[in-house]
């Protein structure tokens, strides 16, 4: 399964590379993304030996949650062509659960349903009609934890690149700041959503500070100790704290938030 996985994937990629590939900037984009996806897959294969319910699973089962985190983006790249083309807006969740679904070799819904949904808020899994009307709790609750695997996999290997490669992180904080904020002060939207233990919003015109904060605000939604473990062999929070410094000049904010976010850290008791 898992090689026709990879198989699949790298189909999806050359298609979209082939029909992008005059654009720097798209053939760039597309390029990152096939290399993001082989990022979450080493992530993921770093937390699931790991996590101990998976450890009483078969092989196939395990190879069948690998192949789940490494296809979570394989519509990525039809989401590319749709910009590209400017055919407007495209979920790639939503789109790869489709193909996934009509896909002999991938229709389990522990695979299809979890990556629909990897990058929504979780309560969007919660109150999908698919997952509501499951029979079986048991399948219910392995979908879930599914969907956190592959949630914590793509966000430690986003926020990797994002402190380790300079030359994109204009991918993640934007090319210029909100005329507002771009002083280095936190947005009030900002500050009124920290401190909640939840992810705080994305919206136009943030600052580069108010993108730090959000990033940093990821803890609070990774769901396992050992992709934490993970996050702290990487060096992610203190390199996460180093670009809060450079750019966050709220100082009363910055010294409450980052010991804010190490005491949920150190003292949430993360699953296993």
């Amino acid at each position: 399964m898992l090689k026709k996985a990879w198989q699949l994937l790298e189909l999806h990629f050359n298609e979209c590379y082939e029909i992008v590939k005059n654009d720097e900037f798209y053939r760039g984009y597309a390029s990152e993304k096939w290399r993001h996806s082989k990022q979450v897959a080493g992530a993921g294969n770093y937390i699931i030996p790991k996590i101990e319910w998976l450890q009483k699973k078969s092989n196939n089962y395990v190879e069948m949650v690998k192949t789940a985190v490494l296809l979570h983006d394989v519509c990525r790249f039809t989401e590319i062509e749709h910009s590209f083309n400017k055919k407007g807006k495209y979920d790639h969740g939503v789109g790869a659960s489709i193909l996934l679904r009509h896909t002999p070799m991938f229709n389990d819904i522990r695979i299809w349903l979890p990556i629909k949904h990897h990058g929504h808020r979780i309560e969007d899994l919660y109150n999908d009609e698919v997952y509501e009307n499951i029979e079986d709790k048991g399948i219910q609750k392995e979908i879930e934890l599914i969907c956190f695997i592959i949630r914590d996999a793509d966000k430690i290997a986003n926020l990797n690149m994002l402190i380790n490669e300079a030359n994109i992180q204009h991918l993640f904080l934007g090319t210029s700041c909100g005329d507002k904020y771009k002083d280095g002060q936190i947005s009030q939207i900002v500050k009124d959503s920290s401190f909640k233990e939840d992810t705080t919003p994305r919206f136009q015109g943030a600052s580069q500070a108010d993108h730090i904060t959000g990033y940093l605000s990821w803890f609070f939604d990774i769901n396992y100790q050992y992709s934490v473990d993970y996050c702290e062999k990487l060096n992610v929070l203190s390199g996460l704290f180093a670009m809060f410094d450079k750019y966050c000049n709220d100082e009363e904010f910055k010294s409450r938030y980052k010991s804010f976010v190490v005491n949920y850290v150190q003292n949430h008791q993360y699953l296993k």
